[in-house]
């Protein structure tokens, strides 16, 4: 069976995402910096979907080395959400050097004593194999990953070879530009059997803006129900192929 997990940032998203069928949720903020924490109040409202929500750990935008102060805030989000009983988190940290950092991930995973996502750090890291070799070891139970590539269409390689190295012991899901058009493409050439969109869309958001300088301004992004309907029919459909159905 194939996990589609869909990367949620609002509760439009979040309600969409479970109203079409996805496997899993991840829940963050802040999309044009690659995603940070949400809110306590997101995470629990989130946590009351018929729908397993995973969220993001993440302080802030930017690179994935963090200060102590920023520590002790993923420490406390996470206390957040084993609060609200979600599912699991996703998170990851990296050394200056690029490296996994082995010990704050590790004590990242003792504070939460639950399933884990490393996310995309893993493609900013010195070497891609090698990091994936240490997630697994730390005991994470999904890596995040476009194969070091600026979308999964052009990490396609990176994928396969992370696939057939690890994939028997931890789930390599392909994410990054994926849609309903090319998401059962990335799953067939790399033989996952997870995979993270956002299919979103943005629309404009201008109720109550009575002041004409700002009506073209304000938009909103949100994963649409339709595309995720139908990442959904193209890939379990290709899959049941497979399968004989």
């Amino acid at each position: 069976m194939i996990e589609i997990e869909i990367a949620c940032n609002s509760l439009t998203s979040c309600q969409n995402a479970a109203s079409a069928g996805a496997s899993r949720i991840e829940l963050f903020e802040n999309l044009h910096d690659g995603g940070c924490t949400p809110s306590s109040g997101m995470i629990h409202i989130a946590s009351e979907l018929n729908i397993p929500v995973y969220v993001m750990i993440r302080p802030r935008g930017g690179n994935f080395v963090y200060s102590h102060k920023e520590i002790d805030i993923m420490f406390h989000d996470i206390d957040v959400c084993k609060n609200a009983k979600v599912s699991g988190i996703v998170f990851g940290c990296l050394n200056s050097e690029g490296h996994i950092d082995k010990l704050l991930n590790q004590k990242l995973l003792e504070a939460w004593n639950g399933p884990a996502t490393f996310h995309r750090a893993i493609d900013r890291s010195a070497d891609l194999m090698e990091s994936a070799k240490r997630i697994t070891d730390l005991g994470f139970e999904r890596i995040l990953s476009s194969g070091g590539a600026l979308s999964a269409a052009d990490g396609i390689e990176n994928l396969r070879k992370l696939q057939k190295e690890f994939g028997k012991h931890i789930h390599i899901m392909p994410g990054a530009g994926i849609n309903s058009k090319n998401a059962v493409s990335i799953l067939r050439e790399t033989a996952c059997t997870n995979i993270h969109a956002t299919c979103k869309t943005y629309l404009p958001s201008n109720i109550g803006t009575s002041n004409p300088i700002f009506a073209n301004m304000d938009t909103e992004m949100f994963s649409e129900r339709a595309e995720i309907g139908s990442l959904i029919n193209e890939v379990e459909n290709w899959f049941n192929r497979q399968i004989g159905y």
